[in-house]
């Protein structure tokens, strides 16, 4: 099983049970340094970026399998990258935890994002487009993605 630090829309629950096909456990608070959190110009959702001094506050989850990770990856889209990042929770407990980061074109507004907001203005709307997109699937990006996922987890 993976574990995954979500910064952005994936730390909502519904959503979370949407995009990864089923209801997790409850994430704990976790915390990556050297990151910042901003608004993706033009859109309601954030990505990050390397910063010194600074931190962006998520959430850490446990226990995702490769076909859920392979949901997240294909909701992400081909705008992000996984990688695998050194998180901290809240009482201290360090691990590596894979989170998207945004490709080199994917550019940044100068405003940061916030949850309680988005929950407020996007959330109906991004809930029913992901069940719509996750749905459908019509290239098959799940079953490739999944592969990749099994391949990272056994190396």
């Amino acid at each position: 099983m993976l574990s995954f630090f979500f910064y952005g829309t994936l730390m909502d629950s519904d959503l979370q049970a949407v995009v990864l096909g089923g209801r997790l456990p409850v994430g704990v608070p976790a915390v990556l340094d050297g990151y910042r959190r901003r608004l993706v110009a033009g859109q309601d959702y954030p990505a990050i970026v390397p910063a010194k001094n600074t931190s962006v506050s998520g959430l850490l989850v446990a226990g995702i399998s490769p076909a859920m990770a392979a949901r997240a990856s294909v909701y992400e889209g081909d705008q992000y990258d996984a990688v695998s990042l050194a998180v901290t929770t809240t009482d201290g407990a360090a691990c590596d935890a894979w989170t998207f980061l945004p490709q080199a074109h994917v550019r940044l507004s100068t405003h940061d994002w916030s949850l309680d907001a988005w929950q407020q203005r996007h959330k109906s709307r991004a809930l029913a487009s992901a069940r719509t997109f996750l749905s459908t699937d019509p290239a098959g990006g799940l079953r490739r993605a999944e592969t990749v996922w099994q391949t990272r987890l056994r190396d």
